[in-house]
């Protein structure tokens, strides 16, 4: 495949994941998959991550991602991706939703062999996303 295919099944992952289209998501995911997320030493695979994507949808709602910056060569697609999501669901590390939104940074790093996702590498701040759940927003003061 060339490096536009490879990207165009990377940004099809993305839409997917945003979609909530789990039949989407297993067309561009290999069954070998191993997965790293930021944090995790040992790879997770395909059917772990579509949990995983599961559940986030379940905690945050609107999910979207826009894709900043995108980078191919051989196999490998690089993204810088920013994603935007309403914690409207359930807890998320201890915190309990209370319709925050949050806007984050991702670093992605995929191989993609014969038009499937066969390693994914993940770097997020998983730490500016709990920041942003318990910001306590600034209170305005009058003048009085």
């Amino acid at each position: 495949m060339t490096t536009d295919q490879n990207k165009e099944v990377v940004r099809r992952f993305f839409r997917a994941f945003e979609d909530q289209d789990e039949a989407g998501l297993i067309s561009v995911l290999s069954p070998n998959l191993q997965a790293y997320v930021h944090g995790n030493t040992e790879p997770v695979d395909r059917g772990t991550m579509l949990q995983a994507i599961k559940g986030w949808n379940a905690m945050f709602s609107g999910t979207s991602f826009t894709l900043e910056d995108q980078v191919a060569e051989g196999d490998l697609v690089a993204c810088r991706v920013t994603m935007h999501a309403v914690h409207s669901g359930g807890e998320f590390e201890g915190i309990a939703p209370a319709g925050a939104p949050i806007t984050s940074e991702s670093l992605t790093l995929e191989r993609v062999v014969d038009g499937l996702i066969v390693e994914r590498r993940v770097a997020t701040n998983w730490e500016d996303i709990k920041q942003q759940l318990t910001a306590v927003p600034s209170q305005a003061h009058t003048a009085g």
